[in-house]
């Protein structure tokens, strides 16, 4: 099976735009669909992201991991191509979910994920 992504000038495009958002020092240090993980989040937080990003590799989505943006937040996993951000949810309220979410960049859609 040919596991190569035939992405399209648009999806490309769309992925570029993703990639913009975050500082140029995270955007060389992380790969497209790498997985990276903060040692300071619980196993079972970062067990989620791997799940998540095991699904997005099956499917040939092309993600990044603990993604800096231009304000210094981090977002737990970004889907490039639909420019969604999945921000899993273990010890956290939705009230600082909501806050960190304010400080996103808007072309975002945030995904709240429990563990």
């Amino acid at each position: 099976m040919n596991r190569t992504w035939s992405v399209g000038r648009e999806k490309w495009q769309r992925i570029n735009e993703a990639l913009q958002t975050i500082r140029i020092s995270n955007r060389n240090s992380s790969h497209l669909s790498c997985i990276r993980l903060n040692p300071a989040c619980s196993d079972k937080h970062n067990l989620k992201i791997v799940s998540l990003c095991l699904e997005f590799l099956k499917n040939q989505i092309p993600f990044m991991t603990e993604a800096i943006f231009h304000n210094g937040y981090r977002a737990d996993l970004i889907n490039c191509y639909t420019h969604e951000i999945m921000e899993v949810m273990k010890s956290e309220t939705d009230e600082s979910i909501e806050n960190k979410i304010k400080k996103y960049p808007q072309i975002f859609k945030i995904i709240k994920v429990k563990t």
